[in-house]
């Protein structure tokens, strides 16, 4: 009666057991091989069945997706869509005979979920256009308008004609002539020309500044440690340069935008050509020490083949004495050929136009500016 009892024990266990999880029983008994070929196909149905179930739950889900409401897609590598044949997708039978259950469609292919899943519009985020930094405007140089003529009596000839050709071939009216006679940079206890630039720079604004000294430097100098240095000794001419350079340095650091330094033109007098050479040598060495400051050189002007000539033509071919009996003044036939050579330098520089007209003035009303006279 006890075995009889233990029997159904076990018989009720094991039902319970193989209806708890059916499938996995048909698997086993599937893959058993004491089962006979008609029970092991009828297991191998039920396999095939549960998982066309198990696929067509897995497309069900893919087809309740709702695109729209997704995220924002990101950029991700698409997979190019592979079909699977349907040869591919059928699961044979281990039994040769044919199963009654179609196992695909032919007419619709089958194909893997990465083809789904490179359907998904993918989109690349927006690229900002490069904004390029803009083109520097040209710059437009302001024209050059105010000039201004600094020196002793020798300038006093010189800028007259500059002022007069300036306002005749260029039109420019706004000119400043400022000389003190027997004044230089030597006696600077006489007349103190730092002082007077640096005021008439802060007054009048000059764009270009013209420079011409020397006539009555050929003297013995006090040099700035109070010594006495006699003239054209190693002494003096650095005392003398010292002071030209300190010039330079007030106009170099000043607003003036262009400065011209004129040197001497050779004398008929053999004591100023032997002073000239040396202040000239100094004119040129300083200025070419300051970028804004251009020295001019004039001393061939009135020579040929290095000799001196009293007389000499101007650009029009009129010939006429060049300077007083002193051998130092300009005539105003010399004057003018000096103020050519400034303007031609001028020219080159681009501070006043290369070709401009005369001005127009009528034969009954002359200028009212009379000719200047030597000094």
């Amino acid at each position: 009666m006890k075995d009889r009892e233990f029997l159904l024990l076990v018989c009720l266990v094991s039902l319970t057991l193989i209806f708890s999880n059916f499938s996995l029983f048909i698997k086993s008994i599937a893959s058993s091989s004491f089962l006979q070929p008609p029970l092991k196909q009828a297991a191998q149905q039920l396999k095939l069945d549960e998982f066309r179930q198990s696929e067509q739950a897995f497309w069900n889900q893919i087809k309740e997706i709702n695109l729209d409401q997704s995220s924002p897609p990101t950029e991700v590598a698409t997979v190019n869509p592979v079909t699977i044949p349907p040869q591919q997708k059928t699961i044979a039978s281990p039994n040769p005979q044919p199963s009654k259950t179609p196992v695909s469609s032919p007419q619709k292919p089958i194909t893997s979920p990465h083809t789904q899943l490179s359907k998904i519009p993918v989109s690349t985020p927006a690229q900002k256009p490069v904004s390029l930094p803009p083109k520097p405007k040209p710059t437009v140089e302001k024209p050059y308008t105010r000039f201004l003529f600094v020196g002793d009596s020798i300038m006093f000839d010189l800028g007259v004609k500059l002022q007069s050709n300036l306002r005749k071939t260029h039109q420019i009216n706004h000119t400043k002539l400022d000389y003190k006679v027997s004044s230089g940079l030597n006696r600077i206890d006489y007349y103190n020309w730092y002082n007077r630039t640096t005021t008439l720079i802060k007054s009048y604004k000059p764009d270009v500044v013209v420079i011409l000294f020397g006539g009555n430097d050929g003297q013995d100098i006090i040099d700035q440690n109070g010594r006495y240095q006699r003239l054209l000794s190693k002494g003096w001419e650095q005392a003398y340069q010292d002071r030209v350079e300190r010039y330079a340095k007030l106009l170099s650091a000043s607003p003036v935008r262009k400065v011209y330094w004129v040197g001497q033109p050779m004398s008929r007098k053999p004591r100023y050509n032997q002073i000239f050479t040396v202040l000239n040598k100094i004119y040129q060495n300083v200025s070419q020490a300051h970028p804004k400051i251009k020295y001019i050189s004039t001393w061939d002007t009135f020579t040929s083949g290095g000799k001196y000539l009293a007389v000499v033509a101007d650009k029009s071919g009129k010939r006429r004495s060049v300077k007083i009996n002193d051998g130092v003044h300009f005539t105003s036939h010399g004057a003018n050929i000096i103020s050519e050579v400034v303007l031609d330098q001028m020219k080159k520089d681009k501070i006043i136009a290369l070709k401009s007209q005369p001005s127009k003035t009528s034969p009954e009303s002359p200028s009212k500016t009379p000719p200047a006279t030597a000094k």
